[in-house]
């Protein structure tokens, strides 16, 4: 992972910063920030659930690890569901509206 990419990364943290995690132990195993940013590279393609994210991700993954790390493999969609289900609705709509607004 280039520098670039690591500042990239970064920022897209900072992006989602008043975002809470709900996820706890197990559920817990994939990166929250890579999660969320494999989700908005997934809709920006024109997918729309938690399965076409895991599909995206599994079609992908070459593209994603070169600015991901995906530790622990490549996210399956009940990941993605669980995930977007124990979001809360109000951060999530504040910190996405917020998005690329961060320096």
């Amino acid at each position: 992972m280039t520098a670039q990419w690591v500042n990239v990364l970064d920022q897209f943290a900072a992006s989602w910063e008043g975002l809470d995690d709900p996820r706890t132990g197990n559920a817990g195993l994939h990166d929250f920030h890579e999660l969320l940013m494999i989700a908005l590279c997934t809709v920006l393609c024109g997918g729309q659930g938690a399965v076409d994210m895991a599909l995206f991700a599994k079609a992908k993954e070459p593209f994603l690890r070169g600015f991901l790390k995906l530790e622990n493999g490549v996210p399956s969609h009940d990941r993605f569901s669980r995930l977007f289900r124990q979001l809360d609705p109000e951060q999530f709509q504040a910190a996405f509206l917020g998005l690329g607004s961060s320096p």
